[in-house]
């Protein structure tokens, strides 16, 4: 059984890119990807009642570990999961998951499930709710760390509907309207798709929150990103946000802002770009086959790019240092 999955894995770009997995069910971690398996009774699969969260590793640190558990966390209580432990040991088990990664940079994905038991639709037959917690290379956005922005087309998707209201607030693991958000955009020749709500404003792109600048009537550049009312609240964007000082006192912008946009105020900026994942910036350079501003990668996303990595990797905000030293697998 073992070796057919293993084989299986084989057939992958890069077979062995998941180097490290918890599994409270096991209350262990492994190294070996075949063993990266949830129980298929376990209500995160057949019923999608899971939420999960993502951090990056860099340069040996957990970054902004807490502002993500915090996330995932009001995103259990939302979807009614409770918690198989305390937050404390939520946070040890993915410092030693990614310890046992061996990784210095890479990507940490976890969830929290209702747990197996039962094919029912609701958790009363679950025989505990589980978490896990995987470690991989890479991103699933990925860029290379010092470069500008990747520069992307990108369509409007509207035969997609946008989630509801009430799962804006939930990450929930059920991703099925952002792929295929996505994979519309693709097929309409774009990358990720930007999504308009009923009311014509702008609501955010499959994975990632949008943001615009935008000229005011005296010529100086405003940042604007919409609301959260139809996007997830997402941790990259409010960093964004708060870099806001910043990026005024070093006149890359003259203010920044969270407000609805509409989309006809959309089309006018100099500059649209896409962030998510703590440090991924994607510069939309076309839209709809339309120019965005001269058509090229923009100074306010460069900007705003390297300032997100450089206190990802560098700086002392948010960081916890990964315990190498206390390895232990199963």
């Amino acid at each position: 059984w073992l070796a057919r999955l293993a084989s299986i894995r084989q057939e992958a770009p890069n077979p062995r890119y998941i180097k490290a997995f918890y599994s409270s069910l096991c209350d262990g971690i492994t190294t070996d990807p075949a063993l990266a398996t949830i129980p298929i009774d376990d209500h995160m699969l057949h019923r999608g009642h899971a939420v999960f969260d993502t951090c990056t590793l860099a340069n040996g640190r957990l970054y902004r570990l807490q502002t993500h558990l915090d996330r995932l966390l009001r995103s259990a209580a939302g979807a009614k999961i409770a918690l198989p432990f305390p937050r404390e040991q939520i946070q040890n088990a993915i410092l030693s998951t990614a310890a046992a990664s061996g990784l210095q940079e890479g990507s940490v994905r976890y969830w929290l499930a209702a747990g197996p038991g039962d094919f029912s639709f609701v958790p009363d037959g679950c025989i505990t709710p589980a978490f896990y917690c995987a470690v991989f290379q890479g991103g699933v956005l990925e860029h290379t760390l010092g470069q500008k922005p990747q520069g992307v087309r990108d369509v409007t998707v509207r035969d997609v509907p946008l989630k509801p209201a009430a799962l804006g607030s939930i990450k929930t693991n059920n991703y099925l309207l952002n792929c295929l958000t996505a994979m519309r955009a693709r097929e309409l020749g774009g990358t990720f798709g930007i999504l308009v709500d009923e009311h014509g404003f702008i609501a955010e792109s499959c994975v990632l929150n949008a943001s615009f600048v935008l000229l005011d009537a005296e010529g100086s550049k405003r940042l604007v990103t919409p609301t959260f009312e139809h996007a997830l609240n997402g941790t990259t964007v409010r960093q964004v946000l708060a870099m806001a000082e910043r990026l005024i006192s070093e006149g890359v912008v003259s203010g920044v802002e969270q407000r609805n946009i509409s989309e006809e105020e959309a089309r006018s900026a100099v500059e649209v770009f896409l962030t998510g994942g703590d440090t991924h910036v994607y510069a939309i350079t076309h839209w709809d086959d339309t120019a965005v501003g001269s058509g090229n990668v923009g100074p306010v996303a460069c900007k705003v790019l390297a300032v997100l990595e450089n206190e990802a990797y560098y700086g002392t905000s948010e960081h916890l240092d990964v315990p190498y030293e206390q390895v232990t697998t199963v």
